[in-house]
């Protein structure tokens, strides 16, 4: 099932490489989407793709950069493939 997944993180986020760092994850899944700073200083991350696999790169992301966020927001819906890469929005 395709699904879209939409994350808010807020921490040490920005201007720490956090976006490239989601980016180059990004590049062991079949994903699309997006990762953005938001001018309240938190990132958001969305995900479009098959259930499992965009579960297993919120998973890697989330280890992996667990040093910089303390607080996340997830809202998962049913996905349109709206996106047909990923990448960092600006």
């Amino acid at each position: 099932m395709k699904v879209r997944v939409t994350i808010n993180y807020k921490g040490r986020v920005q201007g720490v490489g956090y976006r490239w760092r989601v980016a180059e994850i990004s590049n062991s899944f079949e994903c699309s989407g997006y990762v953005q700073n938001l001018i309240d200083g938190s990132v958001e991350l969305l995900i479009e793709g098959e259930r499992l696999e965009v579960l297993e790169m919120v998973d890697t992301v989330d280890v992996q950069l667990k040093e910089y966020w303390h607080e996340k927001t997830m809202d998962e819906r049913e996905g349109d493939a709206q996106f047909k890469k990923f990448r960092i929005k600006y």
